[in-house]
């Protein structure tokens, strides 16, 4: 499969929603590999779970910073490209039936192990966590899991005046309006050279002519040859007729401030400093709709309140459990700290089966849980049996 289309299969036309599944019993914070594989573990415990990230696809900062690029430490491959990893984890997965909620932060989190965790859940294009209007939900879960490696993800934001008023109405960061409709005949303008915001013009590219802007223009830094080395698919030919029939400007250019209305605060356009070699100085450009696409930084902010004893950016666990210091709250992964740590996505892998087990004294709490094997369990073969077709549904791009 290929990174463009796994993109799109996996969540580009779920924003903010959270795919078909089960209610989760407990919650995974990141949905990057070590997280994945641990959904796939509670899956065999019957455990539900909801799986929580702040992108709007899966697979963490494997698939965000090295897509396209081969690991060569997973057992049982020579060489794996990591968006594939990702892909199979997530079929593998499907045994949970999870339920996947992206674009999504996690804020505060209240309650303990006897009468369980309240977490409220916010847009991740939202300043903070801090604002109730922000609040999408609010939910209980009897165990919590941080697998968010490096931090949650968040977009680097436009430091220009009235760009935080146009936040989701007219400005958007890394992801189409929810509504996609209302970009019919509208002026679409795009900032990036990476592969997001490649995905984002070939997405609009791909709109039905009833539905489709009235122009897309995309603005990137190091104009067309950035697009190129990001993205050598075949499907940027999809890009080259488009500049051909003029549906896509393409400007070597910077943003350097936005153009509102001052009666009605909308926005209508953007100044750009030129910087290709046979053209500079500022222009005026329309727009209708501005999508952000400048990259993404970690942060651990949201965590800090959770009282886990964070020491930079990582969290101290019991390598037996791999549980925080409060109890039902495991972490794993690379934000997961004990003697001896190795970030590698095998560690991950060993982490999650452990917490896992772990957790189950808070889901089945006095029940004792006995080791099963996947080649001879009756039971385990049996659930083996049926996700195959769902997966298979994945790969096709007909989940979420």
């Amino acid at each position: 499969m290929k990174g463009s289309d796994f993109q799109e299969s996996s969540s580009m036309e779920a924003q903010n929603q959270a795919s078909a599944g089960r209610p989760g019993q407990v919650i995974i914070v990141g949905a990057g590999p070590s997280g994945l594989y641990l959904a796939f573990q509670l899956g065999l415990l019957d455990i539900a779970c909801t799986i929580v990230d702040s992108l709007p696809e899966i697979g963490g900062q494997c698939y965000e910073l090295y897509g396209d690029k081969p690991i060569f430490d997973i057992p049982g491959f020579e060489s794996v490209r990591a968006f594939e990893l990702v892909q199979r984890l997530w079929s593998q997965a499907q045994i949970a039936n999870p339920r996947l909620c992206l674009n999504t932060l996690i804020g505060d989190v209240s309650g303990d192990e006897k009468v369980g965790f309240r977490l409220s859940f916010f847009p991740s294009a939202a300043a903070s966590c801090d604002h109730a209007s922000s609040l999408l939900n609010q939910e209980r879960f009897a165990a919590v899991f941080v697998a968010s490696g490096v931090g949650a993800f968040a977009p680097k934001r436009l430091r220009l005046e009235a760009a935080q008023a146009l936040e989701n109405s007219q400005l958007w960061y890394g992801v189409l309006p929810s509504d996609e409709h209302s970009l019919k005949q509208k002026r679409i303008l795009i900032s990036g050279g990476g592969r997001r915001a490649m995905a984002l013009v070939k997405r609009l590219l791909q709109y039905p002519a009833a539905h489709a802007p009235a122009s897309i223009d995309l603005i990137a830094r190091s104009g067309l040859r950035t697009m190129q080395d990001e993205d050598a698919e075949p499907s940027s030919l999809i890009l080259s007729e488009a500049l051909r029939q003029g549906r896509l400007r393409i400007h070597q250019a910077t943003i350097r401030g936005l153009c509102v209305d001052e009666q009605s605060g909308r926005l209508v356009g953007i100044d750009m400093e030129q910087r290709a070699p046979d053209k500079s100085g500022l222009v005026r450009l329309p727009a209708d709709h501005l999508l952000i696409c400048h990259g993404l930084s970690p942060k651990t902010d949201h965590l800090l309140n959770w009282e886990l004893g964070m020491r930079a950016g990582h969290i101290p666990v019991d390598p037996a459990r791999f549980e925080t210091r409060r109890q039902a709250i495991f972490a794993i992964g690379d934000i997961a700290s004990y003697p001896g740590k190795k970030k590698l996505i095998v560690s991950g892998f060993h982490e999650a089966c452990l917490a896992a087990y772990a957790s189950c004294d808070y889901v089945y709490p006095g029940k004792t849980i006995h080791l099963q094997y996947t080649t001879t369990s009756p039971r385990l073969l049996e659930k083996f049996a049926k996700p195959l077709a769902q997966a298979e549904g994945i790969k096709s791009g007909s989940s979420c």
